[in-house]
């Protein structure tokens, strides 16, 4: 327990003293005030360390570039480019850690988006009203058709769009084929949306079915017809 107050206690002092140092860069954003290459570029180094965002990092980046253009304006182009020799170090680290903030922030905002997403499903399976057993298996069983019948238009759209692929190239590539071309694009997303809904709806039912009855639902497949060869009687 005291291990991990020391710890938050350390993080708070950093994360502040961050919070200071950037204050004061970013009140003297517009007229830095320069000391030596040396101790900006140190002054630089101690913001990346601290820190611990993308957005945090993109400033210390600005901050940078004030310092570097400060420079130039002040003692030319020559120490300029010192100031960013002893700097550039620095910030292509930062510019990697930069990197896995930003990765680490989208893992995080997936994950919370899918978590959403996930109790969204669940309030809309325990409000759904099932009806029957056999009220649930004949709504998943028209989904399955509408998807089947949707599917074969879709195959039918794709092949449309091959076929007119060819024919575009054939005719030197006029703007009516490709506007068609655009429509019939906007036609297969639209129709693959169709599909996706009806699917999404049996994953509802299935989920409702699941937490309502706290049993998976079983459709049973359909048993193969089997055909009886009728022996001719022999005489």
């Amino acid at each position: 327990m005291k291990k991990s107050r020391k710890s938050r206690l350390l993080y708070i002092c950093g994360y502040t003293a961050f919070v200071v140092l950037l204050l004061l860069g970013t009140r003297c954003e517009s007229r830095v005030h320069l000391t030596t290459p040396e101790r900006d570029a140190k002054h630089i180094a101690e913001l990346a360390e601290l820190a611990h965002s993308e957005a945090e990092l993109k400033v210390v980046e600005k901050m940078r570039a004030n310092y570097e253009e400060a420079y130039r304006r002040s003692y030319g182009g020559a120490k300029a480019l010192y100031f960013r020799t002893l700097v550039d170090p620095i910030l292509d680290e930062a510019g990697d850690r930069r990197e896995e903030y930003a990765n680490a922030e989208a893992y995080l905002a997936e994950q919370q988006a899918a978590f959403n997403n996930k109790l969204r499903d669940m309030d809309k399976a325990w409000k759904m009203e099932l009806g029957s057993d056999d009220d649930v298996v004949a709504a998943i069983e028209r989904n399955d058709a509408t998807i089947e019948a949707k599917s074969v238009e879709l195959e039918a759209l794709v092949a449309e769009k091959e076929q007119l692929a060819i024919d575009i190239v054939d005719a030197g590539y006029p703007e009516s084929m490709l506007n068609a071309m655009g429509d019939l694009e906007a036609k297969i997303e639209a129709k693959s949306k169709e599909i996706a809904n009806v699917e999404y709806s049996n994953t509802i039912i299935r989920l409702a079915y699941r937490l309502q009855r706290g049993e998976e639902l079983v459709i049973a497949e359909p048993e193969p017809e089997v055909e009886v060869e009728v022996a001719d009687e022999v005489m």
